[in-house]
């Protein structure tokens, strides 16, 4: 019925944009939710910078500099989702990894317990368990 056209993005958003996905799919930039302000944050500390992503604004600074702007709430909201997808997808590797190791652990008690069952010599005493009739074993 109604055909709502998307608008087009500014160049600031087509950078900010590009931004995003390059540090959300790089494994060694910290990511992180402040569930309160629900404000995301990218850190990379190996080249100082830092990146977040609030309820329609954006901040990117380094060591020197510092960008501020107030965007659209819908382009904030198209950046968090960015962000949630791929730590969505470092989180479900954690996830693997950790129950794997946990696995493991399993595997190698469960090991250590049936190498001591086998390591046990039984000693039975024999000459107690004979029945005593009249007195007398």
């Amino acid at each position: 019925m109604f055909g709502f056209k998307k608008r087009e993005l500014t160049e600031d958003e087509k950078y900010i944009k590009e931004i995003i996905q390059y540090f959300s799919e790089n494994d060694n930039v910290k990511k992180l939710i402040s569930p309160i302000s629900e404000e995301y944050f990218l850190i990379d500390d190996e080249n100082q910078i830092y990146i977040c992503i609030g309820n329609g604004n954006f901040s990117l600074s380094n060591h020197k500099f510092l960008y501020e702007k107030v965007f659209n709430l819908s382009f904030t909201e198209e950046l968090k989702k960015q962000v949630r997808h791929n730590m969505e997808i470092e989180m479900q590797a954690l996830k693997k990894s950790l129950f794997k190791n946990e696995t493991d652990l399993l595997d190698k008690v469960l090991k250590v317990v049936n190498n001591a069952k086998k390591g046990q010599i039984l000693n039975h005493d024999f000459i107690s368990d004979k029945k005593l009739v009249h007195g007398q074993a």
